[in-house]
């Protein structure tokens, strides 16, 4: 990779010109396996990124922030076709609008020095911050480091319930935008029993965070209303937090659900940017809102 790296090339949505990145190449760094359906999150990422940056440049604030706590290596490898993948963070530096900051954070050594290492080589001319860690640590130097009066997005994609409450409650000081991963069908309903259930400190416990009541909903709610009682007890959670805006996505593998990729803003404005950009699936199909997920 060259200076920023990649070359990349445009398609036309509209009256806006819409970033298309090509495909990345073997480097020599390490580059983590990960199932196929990550190309589709990514495909929502990019086009929030493009729209989102070119929507909120010319507004009044300090500054464009990116937040990505379970960052990756920045490059991919996809398991059944083989192909390599830009990972979240290079999506991010590669945005037509750049970014003001890039916060990065990642449990994983390997990950981290390859994801810095694929940074130095681009040259960006925005503040980068990269740190080896659990975000759930991580926070609060991750936060120290965005100024006041500035707007950031938070990409939040761990692999499981790894996400603590207490860390959004964190990042809600700062105005952010969010995209959460939600992994009701891949963790909730496979581990509740075993490993959540007579644990008061189990991963479900500290993503869903205090007074949610998850024992009893399960207790009173249908088997079939499950996922649905999860997520409207996950939203109601984060609207503690400020936040009134909610989107959804479902990310689906072999054309079944496996997970929800949920945005949550404080402002009418986020939740039309992802209205309009997720109208686009990555099959090149185009759909409409028809209100929230059942």
């Amino acid at each position: 990779m060259g200076k920023r790296g990649m070359r990349c090339r445009h398609r036309f949505m509209g009256n806006r010109c819409v970033l298309k990145l090509s495909s990345p190449k073997d480097d020599g760094l390490f580059i983590p396996n990960v199932g196929e359906w990550s190309r589709d999150k990514h495909h929502f990422l990019l086009r929030y990124i493009d729209a989102f940056t070119a929507a909120m440049k010319p507004k009044p604030w300090a500054g464009l922030h990116y937040i990505d706590l379970f960052a990756g290596a920045g490059v991919e490898r996809l398991k059944e076709s083989g192909r390599l993948d830009w990972g979240s963070p290079l999506i991010a530096a590669q945005a037509t609008h750049p970014f003001d900051g890039l916060h990065f954070c990642d449990k994983d050594k390997r990950k981290c020095q390859a994801l810095k290492a694929r940074l130095d080589r681009m040259e960006l001319k925005v503040a980068t911050q990269v740190l080896h860690g659990d975000a759930n640590d991580k926070i609060h130097d991750v936060v120290a480091a965005i100024p006041p009066n500035t707007l950031s997005m938070a990409f939040l994609d761990p692999y499981g319930l790894h996400l603590d409450y207490e860390t959004l409650n964190t990042l809600a000081t700062r105005r952010a935008d969010l995209i959460i991963f939600f992994p009701d069908r891949l963790d909730i309903l496979r581990n509740w029993e075993v490993y959540y259930w007579d644990n008061p400190s189990s991963n479900l416990d500290r993503v869903l965070g205090p007074g949610a009541d998850w024992r009893g909903l399960r207790d009173n709610t249908p088997r079939q209303r499950w996922v649905e009682a999860f997520l409207k007890l996950y939203r109601h959670q984060i609207e503690k937090l400020g936040y009134t805006e909610f989107e959804y996505e479902p990310i689906p593998n072999s054309g079944q659900r496996l997970y929800w990729l949920i945005f949550c803003s404080k402002s009418k404005a986020g939740s039309k940017i992802w209205r309009g950009i997720s109208q686009k699936k990555p099959n090149n199909q185009t759909t409409f809102d028809f209100g929230e997920p059942e």
